[in-house]
């Protein structure tokens, strides 16, 4: 991390807020300071922001556990604009001109979007401004929405070209299992690759670990990771823990770039784009996809599910269900129906390229967990 030119950095209502459930001026004050010490050493920073629930609520007096949805969109809408207004008068006196950045999923699931988001970054970075990102809850249903901040973060960093995702909790690190149940559950230091057993770990949305965000920001790191971007998960408790982190204090759970990041179309393709369906393979399909990089052929599919058109991205999936990555289909999802019930009825299976290799990108940290299950080894590391 020492040197990053580029940091994304994603804190929590849970980092912003005191005990009341309401915004803090203290710790947002903090992280203001913070912040303004990573530029003037010469990085650009991104903040992907939560808290214009938490702002809003304030304002309006109501409770943090008695609202429902819509009051929870509505306080949205009346703290954003209270959010957005308690940083510019933080930064300031820091000498630093914010930003608004209000996403929805759409606005990175497009692909003319997508660049558009990236090239108002780069002008607003260049331009020596700071962006504070956030969902917009105001409109966000679950059709249109990141699910959480964290992943909004991992594609912020994704789409800016980040060096660096430094993710703002109220645990030091990812443990192996959850320390507020287990007393001798163990940090982890450093992750190299984002495997099945380590998703288990992070908990189910619904678990008392999900519930803290911990499997949202697993997949932020992925995200991440297949960029080519380290990923830190820390304390924000931590006294000056973005300058720490930066200079390459080993604090919290780093989760590293791997070393072969995909190309910027791939990323969107697996990370951004949402599937329009799904195709579940066999054993040879998933053995020559992920071990020779091989295209996806006709006789290789056992199953077409969703319904999708050519150009269409679809989700590639093991016989066990796992999704082991996406791809661009040559055809329809009826048309592709259609010639697997004719190989079913006896007709001659041709060996129709479904997804070209140049037009599919794996999921990293699956490759290995989908090929044992087929029963095919993959040679080399991992990274």
């Amino acid at each position: 991390m020492v040197g990053a030119r580029r940091v994304v950095v994603k804190v929590g209502s849970s980092s912003l807020t005191g005990s009341n459930g309401l915004l803090s001026p203290e710790r947002m004050a903090s992280l203001a300071a913070q912040i303004s010490l990573l530029r003037g050493g010469g990085a650009e920073v991104i903040l992907v922001s939560s808290g214009a629930v938490a702002a809003g609520l304030g304002r309006l007096g109501w409770r943090p556990g008695e609202v429902t949805l819509r009051e929870r969109q509505s306080a949205a809408a009346v703290g954003q604009s209270l959010l957005i207004d308690a940083y510019r008068e933080l930064f300031g006196p820091h000498g630093i001109e914010v930003a608004q950045l209000l996403l929805v999923r759409g606005d990175l699931d497009d692909r003319r979007r997508y660049v558009h988001v990236r090239n108002t970054l780069s002008t607003l970075l260049r331009h020596g401004l700071l962006p504070i990102v956030n969902e917009n809850d105001t409109v966000a249903v679950d059709e249109l929405k990141f699910g959480d901040n964290d992943t909004l973060a991992g594609l912020v960093a994704m789409v800016a070209d980040a060096n660096l995702l430094v993710l703002l909790t109220d645990t030091d690190g990812f443990y192996d299992a959850d320390p507020r149940v287990v007393p001798t559950a163990r940090r982890i230091q450093d992750v190299y690759s984002v495997t099945e057993s380590l998703t288990r770990m992070a908990g189910s949305p619904g678990s008392r670990i999900g519930t803290g965000g911990m499997s949202t920001k697993l997949e932020a790191a992925r995200i991440a990771m297949d960029a080519g971007i380290d990923t830190v998960i820390v304390s924000s408790n931590e006294s000056s823990v973005l300058c720490r982190v930066v200079a390459g204090e080993l604090l919290g759970t780093t989760f590293h770039a791997r070393r072969d990041p995909l190309p910027r179309k791939k990323l969107w393709m697996l990370h951004a784009k949402r599937a329009g369906g799904r195709l579940t393979l066999d054993d040879g399909a998933v053995a020559a996809v992920l071990g020779r990089s091989a295209s996806l052929l006709l006789p290789g599919i056992t199953e077409v599910s969703g319904v999708f058109r050519a150009g269409d991205v679809v989700e590639l999936a093991a016989p066990s269900g796992r999704v082991i990555g996406k791809g661009i289909v040559n055809c329809s999802s009826w048309d592709l129906q259609a010639r697997l019930q004719h190989r079913s009825s006896g007709g001659h299976a041709r060996e129709f390229r479904v997804v070209h290799h140049r037009e599919m990108s794996a999921l990293k940290g699956v490759e290995l967990d989908a090929a044992v299950d087929a029963g095919v080894g993959i040679a080399g590391p991992r990274t």
